[in-house]
């Protein structure tokens, strides 16, 4: 297996993306603090597994998603200097 390399936009995007899902763990352990650190994270990639069907239940979740997404494509097409 070739190793490509990655841009350090990818890895900038990683890593907040691992932050973010380290603040979903700590919150699982607030809501139920006797879990060990183990079942959290398994709850905690649970709860990422059903994202979809969360949106698939809320539309204006996915509108949100879109129009998230389309500002960042705009942000990208003229940066703020």
């Amino acid at each position: 297996m070739t190793k490509s390399k990655i841009s350090s936009k990818v890895v900038r995007a990683r890593s907040l993306a691992v932050y973010e899902l380290e603040k979903l763990f700590d919150y699982i352990r607030t809501v139920d603090p006797e879990l060990e650190p183990d079942q959290a994270i398994v709850l905690t990639a649970y709860i990422l597994s059903d994202l979809p069907k969360l949106f698939q239940q809320n539309p204006s979740l996915v509108d949100e998603v879109k129009g998230i997404a389309t500002n960042m494509k705009l942000e990208r097409r003229h940066p703020v200097k």
